[in-house]
């Protein structure tokens, strides 16, 4: 199971001595738990909302994380990319965004969300695509079933027929056996 959460970032400062390093403070609930995470994600600012796996937890790929310590810093978690959320598109090594409006410890979703303020973003679209897609094809399979049914029934209304109308024609009506039996 994954442990990816929805993290504000609180704190961003730059490690001294390292170049592409910063040392962030997120807090990862309402309640205002924070964990410090260290990160080399250009895209990290702070009041930003963002993707992160605590120590302990699980990146989708199954990997766990661990406390560690990065550029002399202890990271008590990851922050995470597309590639980690199992995102299409998206930077390796860009910290994966979340709306600002995306509630803190939540679970991060599935697909990239939009960002821009929209509503739909096109996970839903391309759900909603797929969905259309799917009750088109069952009203599809649904027709050519009812249009075979409807055929072989024909087809055994006519046979019926056919059969009732020779059973008329053999029937005993006694008058012409004896050309019948020659």
């Amino acid at each position: 199971m994954s442990s990816l959460i929805c993290a504000e970032v609180l704190a961003c400062d730059a490690i001294e001595g390292k170049d592409k390093l910063k040392k962030i403070v997120v807090r990862v609930d309402d309640a205002g738990t924070t964990i410090a995470l260290v990160t080399n994600a250009p895209n990290v600012e702070t009041g930003k909302r963002l993707v992160v796996c605590p120590a302990g937890g699980t990146l989708r790929d199954g990997t766990e994380v661990r406390r560690a310590t990065v550029g002399g810093c202890v990271s008590d978690g990851v922050v995470c990319d597309s590639v980690m959320c199992g995102w299409s598109g998206g930077g390796a090594g860009s910290a994966a965004l979340l709306p600002g409006d995306f509630p803190l410890g939540s679970a991060a979703p599935s697909a990239r969300p939009r960002l821009d303020g929209k509503s739909d973003d096109a996970g839903d679209d391309e759900r909603a695509r797929a969905a259309k897609k799917a009750d088109e094809k069952a009203e599809k399979k649904a027709a050519l079933a009812a249009k075979r049914a409807a055929r072989d029934a024909a087809k055994k209304a006519k046979k019926t027929g056919a059969d009732a109308r020779a059973e008329a024609d053999d029937g005993d009506d006694g008058e012409n056996d004896a050309t019948d039996d020659a």
